[in-house]
């Protein structure tokens, strides 16, 4: 009688094809060209390297400016100054050109990052499911029952070794997929903030070719109104009254939100006095601020108060972003503010959503709702409206002098004064991007134009 063949288990094989594959799927490729990555690496490096060139140029202006506003005044300084100042204007539209280049490098280079990353989480995914299915091929029969059949000896313990590796194999590939998760949701806020930056960019820039203009148009009246003769300039100076018209022109964009120069100036000097910082560094910043709000397309003319609605504009945009904890903060403060001030917050327009970021600022000072509840308790006792309202001019500038006198501007310094501005932007007064020096500088620069005329 034939000998029966025995029975041998044999899972084992299909198991280490399983696995196989599995390391074959997990192995991720080379997605970054080297030679290319150097190649943009070194345009970003040769762009930063043009962009330092042109502060110190600046810088060396800004030191000629305060060196002849130091001296007497006279129509051959001021002219001086005039001309200096458009030069440092021209000087920082370049600069913001060679940022905006540099930010698309940047926002390139993080989409490639993001486009790997994507990849590389795609082809984890499949190598866990392929793990997970081996494990659970070997889980729906226990190891008393693989012995039982008869297997050889060295079959069994290769099984149970196969299940060891399994498992090692979904757990290292669980920790390595949660490290890639939690590094693309990171290279995802960088891409946000890289694209928010360019969208602050081009309306910074905007507004850079509007002081332009404006110093041009400064020097040609100031020449217009003096025919060019120095005594009708000290006239000019000696009648000590304010040049309302020039100031108009400072103040170009509070204006067009419909609040006046004279009602600017009038509270922004209370907001000052109140709080300790100088009335031009105030009207300096809501300017570039409101200028850079206009630009963006966040307010709109006519109106301080914004055309956006907390649903759409604040709450939803927060959703789409993945910051529903961020959203439902802004939402809790916005409703407890108008629910105070007995308004309708669906009828109360806030700013709308930028090209990239999110509205909801509310008043011609553009606080949103977290940040203005910090303040509302010192701008009562301030202003003596209980409660205050950002929607009113008076409450919002004394809000915004009360938070940069508590980041810097208390000093009446131009280290504190940038500090404060730097703050005012961006949350820290140390931010050292392209948006942050330039915002501090021009908002200095435009504070000793307004300060001269005041």
């Amino acid at each position: 009688m034939k000998r029966p063949t025995l029975r041998r288990f044999s899972r084992p094989a299909p198991f280490w094809a399983i696995f196989i594959v599995s390391c074959a799927i997990a192995a991720v490729p080379q997605f970054f060209a080297f030679a290319q990555e150097n190649g943009s690496a070194e345009k970003r490096a040769d762009l930063e390297r043009q962009i330092q060139e042109l502060e110190k140029e600046a810088e060396g202006l800004d030191v000629i400016i305060k060196g002849i506003q130091g001296e007497k005044r006279t129509l051959a300084n001021e002219v001086s100054v005039l001309n200096a100042e458009a030069k440092k204007r021209e000087l920082e539209i370049r600069r913001l050109d060679l940022a905006l280049k540099k930010a698309k490098l940047e926002i390139a280079k993080k989409e490639t990052g993001i486009a790997g990353l994507e990849t590389k989480i795609a082809k984890s995914r499949k190598s866990l499911s392929a793990s997970l299915f081996a494990l659970y091929t070997y889980d729906h029969e226990s190891i008393i029952s693989v012995f039982f059949k008869k297997i050889a000896l060295s079959d069994f313990f290769a099984t149970l070794a196969g299940i060891h590796q399994v498992q090692a194999k979904i757990q290292e590939g669980l920790e390595i997929f949660h490290v890639d998760v939690k590094e693309l949701e990171r290279e995802q806020a960088e891409l946000e903030d890289f694209r928010q930056e360019q969208s602050d960019i081009k309306s910074l820039q905007e507004v850079e070719r509007k002081f332009l203009t404006d110093k041009k148009k400064e020097k040609d009246k100031l020449l217009k109104e003096t025919q060019g003769k120095e005594t009708v300039f000290q006239q000019v100076l000696s009648s000590k009254k304010r040049d309302i018209a020039t100031l108009r022109t400072q103040l170009f964009y509070i204006e067009r939100t419909g609040i006046t120069a004279e009602d600017a100036i009038k509270f922004a000097e209370l907001a000052a006095k109140r709080t300790g910082i100088r009335t031009a560094f105030l009207l300096a910043l809501l300017e570039v601020e409101t200028g850079r709000q206009f630009e963006d397309g966040v307010i709109s003319v006519g109106t301080n108060i914004g055309t956006g609605s907390w649903k759409r504009d604040m709450y939803d945009c927060y959703i789409a972003l993945k910051k529903p904890k961020t959203a439902e903060a802004q939402k809790e403060a916005f409703f407890s503010i108008t629910a105070e001030l007995g308004l309708d917050p669906e009828k109360m327009p806030v700013s709308r959503r930028p090209s990239y970021g999110c509205g909801g600022a509310m008043g011609p000072a553009q606080f949103i709702p977290t940040t203005w509840l910090l303040f509302k308790e010192r701008v009562a006792k301030l202003t003596g409206h209980n409660p205050p309202s950002p929607w009113i001019v008076e409450d919002a500038f004394t809000a915004s002098a009360l938070y940069l006198a508590d980041s810097g501007a208390a000093s009446q310094t131009e280290v504190g004064e940038i500090r404060a501005a730097k703050a005012y932007i961006s949350g820290s007064p140390n931010c050292s991007t392209s948006i942050c020096r330039w915002y501090a500088n021009t908002i200095v620069s435009l504070s000793r134009s307004i300060d001269r005329v005041l």
